[in-house]
Parts: C-alpha cells; structure tokens; sequence
C-alpha cells in the first residue's frame, strides 16, 4: 500500500482536530520510514524483482523489525507514549491525541496485510507470515487505493474548515496530485538499474515531500 495510508492520516485527523496532518502522515508512514532506513544498513531487506506482483517489483523477503504485528504495535505503543508521557509532546497534547498518534502508526499493518503477498511476520521472521495478496490484482489495488484515499479526504474535509481560499482548494488538488504520482509509479516500467538503496532513498524523499506538503496545507483548515 502505498497512497492508501495516508487515508488513515486524514480520517484519524476528522478524530481528533488537534492532531496535526504532518504529524499524521509521518504516523502512517513511520514504519516504512524505518524499514527503508535500515535496508541500506543492512538490518533489513527486499529485492527488487520484474513484475514479483502486478502492481510492483518489491520481493519484502526479510523486514520483522519494521513489519512485523508484534513491531508495529511496539512502535505504536512508544509513539502513544511519546505523546503522552514526554513533556514537549504533552505541552500540545493530551491522551486522545496520544492514541491518534498511536493507531495512526499502527493503521499501517493492517492496511498492509490487505495488499501484500504472505509476507507479513505475525511475531519474528521465523512466525508465520500473513498478506491477502490484492496486490496480485492491478486494477483492485488501484481503486481500493485511490478509493480509501479520497474517503479520508472527505472525512477530513467535512472534519475541518478553510479558513482561506488555500484552505478550501489546495488540499483536493494535493490529493488529486498524489493519486497522478501513484499512478505515474504503478505503471512506470522496470528499470534494471534501480539498486535497493536508490529505491530506498527515493522512496524516504518521496514520503518526506509528501509530508511537508500536509504541514504546509493543514494550517489552512482549522
């Protein structure tokens, strides 16, 4: 999944409007920000394969650290602690903010287990492995991807309120934006080039665009 986690961002916003969009899009994406850390330090690892499944070259064979069940509530229990316990994040926050933050880290697991392949450890790499596979279907994972994303907009839309015309038009032309740059991804052809590390690095910057972009949008909507 890819654009589909970024619906989670913007529908946990509608819940709590403390919340910054900023803040929530690095949630959603925490995990894959570690994971594509660690594999050029070698800690974890995929290949880069032709067609491995319709809708991309990614064989994630070795990845427990960042996407196992068991990690990934770890890492939403520490970022639930973050915000609640440490005294810079508690200045603007409070436990409902928290647990956004939370199960904004942890929406990612399960909103995986939906596309991948079998490839999800359960516990530890040797656990079993879970995935219902949709990425073997290109238009399903399209129009579910595409579809969870604008069902977030609206939440968020309907959550928040412009308070300037920025506020009222930017944020669909962003998300109409990332759904183009998906779907520029999803059918660009295999290049054999491409080495683990420039994929992981693309993808850090791509996420981190991404990012500044719902900082800079979110203080137009209040």
């Amino acid at each position: 999944m890819f654009i589909g986690h970024y619906a989670a961002g913007l529908a946990l916003k509608s819940v709590e409007k403390k919340a910054s969009l900023g803040m929530l899009f690095i949630a959603v994406q925490f995990v894959d920000f570690l994971f594509f850390i660690l594999v050029p330090l070698g800690v974890e690892k995929f290949r880069l394969v032709e067609n491995y499944t319709a809708i991309n070259h990614f064989d994630l064979y070795f990845y427990p650290y960042t996407h196992g069940l068991l990690a990934c509530v770890i890492w939403a229990v520490l970022i639930y602690g973050l915000w609640r316990y440490m005294p810079f994040f508690k200045t603007v926050g409070h436990g409902r903010l928290a647990l956004v933050m939370g199960l904004a880290v942890l929406s990612h697991w399960f909103v995986d287990l939906i596309v991948h392949t079998p490839d999800l450890p359960l516990l530890g790499d040797s656990s079993p492995k879970v995935g219902l596979g949709l990425w073997n279907n290109f238009m399903g994972t399209i129009l579910l991807e595409i579809t969870l994303l604008i069902g977030g907009l609206l939440l968020y839309l309907r959550a928040t309120k412009a308070v300037s015309a920025m506020g009222k038009y930017a944020m669909i032309i962003f998300i109409v934006v990332m759904i183009g740059l998906y779907m520029m991804v999803v059918t660009a052809p295999f290049d054999p080039n491409i080495t683990v590390v420039t994929a992981s690095v693309t993808s850090i910057a791509v996420f981190s665009i991404l990012t500044a972009v719902a900082f800079w949008l979110d203080r137009y909507r209040a």
